[in-house]
């Protein structure tokens, strides 16, 4: 429904489920996640227009993150925090392979819970660093900063040597809020896995002949992908070693 709704406008509350191609609205037997998409064959039972690929998509992947979340955090309250970003990313990636925006109220609203969650009190999980995932709220804002300029400063020298911007503010925004879900210590589990995804995607497209070296293709489903790679995947590496939250730094 996000990833449908907001980038056209539309209101989130209301009217209930429709199809996009007959307006009808769709009953519960017809909304039911990926069951009803496949006992109707992919198509509207009204007028027989296929079902776009975000719902069946999106509904899996959010299916699979709140099974790993489950997983990594069991039933504590990390474990709701990490469905709630899990969700949000996913829409987020949908919504910039479809337009190639990231929308304020997700990337905004995904920053301002993290920061939020930062105040609130963490469960003990064996083995996990202090700071990573879901830091304390001095780390929160610290990655939040980071995160912005770094890929901000990022655009701006792109535009000086290739006359156009290489990133949105977007992007910006959407690297910030990971930034106080995953502290300043997580950013490079995020932008690692991210930049060399986008990197060999691109190289792909233009050995396929489907592009050039100056298409612009959308970077924040790369970051919603580091970003769950940091998330789950994070706790047990050490890219930035010697520093609070990261496996070896002496606990108190």
């Amino acid at each position: 429904m996000l990833v449908y709704r907001l980038p056209r406008g539309l209101a989130l509350d209301k009217p209930g489920s429709f199809c996009p191609k007959c307006r009808t609205p769709i009953g519960w037997r017809s909304n039911i996640p990926l069951v009803s998409f496949l006992l109707q064959r992919g198509r509207c039972t009204d007028c027989d227009a296929r079902i776009h690929w975000r719902y069946p998509l999106g509904e899996l992947l959010c299916a699979l993150l709140a099974l790993a979340a489950w997983v990594v955090f069991g039933a504590s309250l990390e474990a709701m925090a990490a469905i709630l970003v899990c969700a949000a990313l996913v829409a987020l990636a949908l919504i910039d392979l479809e337009h190639g925006l990231l929308p304020d109220r997700l990337t905004l609203g995904l920053l301002w819970a993290g920061l939020a969650y930062s105040l609130a009190p963490k469960s003990s999980v064996a083995g996990m660093p202090v700071l990573l995932p879901f830091p304390a709220p001095g780390q929160a804002i610290a990655g939040a900063i980071a995160g912005y300029a770094f890929l901000w400063l990022f655009n701006r020298l792109w535009r000086i040597v290739r006359k156009r911007d290489g990133l949105g503010l977007g992007d910006c925004k959407l690297l910030a809020a990971m930034g106080a879900w995953l502290g300043l210590n997580g950013l490079p589990l995020v932008l690692a896995p991210a930049a060399v995804a986008g990197a060999l995607t691109g190289l792909v497209i233009i050995a396929l002949g489907r592009g050039s070296f100056s298409q612009e293709i959308p970077f924040g489903p790369f970051l919603a992908a580091g970003s769950v790679f940091a998330l789950f995947l994070g706790p047990g590496l050490g890219l930035m070693p010697g520093l609070p939250g990261t496996p070896g730094w002496p606990g108190p």
